[in-house]
């Protein structure tokens, strides 16, 4: 399932997990939204604990997270966001 969020198309598995990049992507609207991720690991490496790897067949494993998870990956983001537009 895909929904659109400010034009930025944010996946879902058919369980319910949310796929990390496109959820950081239409939250911070920076892009390659994998270069938020790895500074958000580098900052918090706990925070990798929330996700895991979702595989599709024939694609590259990307990392979802359920909803518990982004409530924890979401505040070091917005942590992250303030402080990158502050320096």
């Amino acid at each position: 399932m895909k929904v659109m969020l400010d034009d930025v198309p944010v996946r879902f598995t058919p369980d319910g997990k949310l796929y990390l990049l496109d959820a950081i992507a239409a939250l911070s609207g920076i892009d390659p939204a994998a270069d938020v991720w790895e500074a958000l690991v580098k900052s918090n490496p706990s925070i990798r604990e929330y996700t895991e790897d979702h595989c599709m067949p024939d694609e590259k494993p990307l990392l979802v997270m359920d909803s518990e998870g982004w409530d924890h990956i979401q505040d070091h983001l917005f942590e992250y966001l303030i402080q990158i537009r502050m320096s």
